[in-house]
């Protein structure tokens, strides 16, 4: 099992293991319009001569929910400062593959990187 080391304000260290995404699976997207994610964005990479994979982050990026999508998905705006990120700014995910922030504890939010998964949280 993998493990990382938790830190809190008062210098008190924790040793935790990395587990499952916590993801906002059972919540609506209206609830979820105004609140701060994490997200795993999605973006293309070269497959051949003339062709484009889809490719998934192996790490979580904030950011924030600006409004609904459809009936079961929600359109997010990442939160980061410049325009050379290999993803769109904005994007569209279904509610379970977005991480709740200061709860979930898997590896792409602790830093260790989820890999080979397209699909989920």
């Amino acid at each position: 099992m993998e493990t990382y080391v938790k830190r809190d304000g008062f210098g008190l260290s924790e040793v935790r293991p990395i587990s499952e995404p916590t993801t906002h699976k059972g919540d609506s997207p209206e609830s979820l319009i105004g609140r701060l994610v994490l997200v795993r964005p999605y973006y293309h990479v070269p497959s051949g001569r003339s062709s484009l994979k889809s490719v998934r982050s192996a790490y979580v990026f904030e950011a924030h929910v600006i409004e609904r999508f459809g009936d079961e998905m929600v359109k997010v705006r990442f939160t980061w400062e410049t325009d050379s990120a290999p993803w769109n700014r904005e994007a569209v995910f279904f509610p379970g593959e977005l991480h709740k922030v200061h709860v979930c504890e898997c590896a792409a939010c602790k830093g260790r990187g989820i890999f080979d998964k397209h699909s989920g949280a």
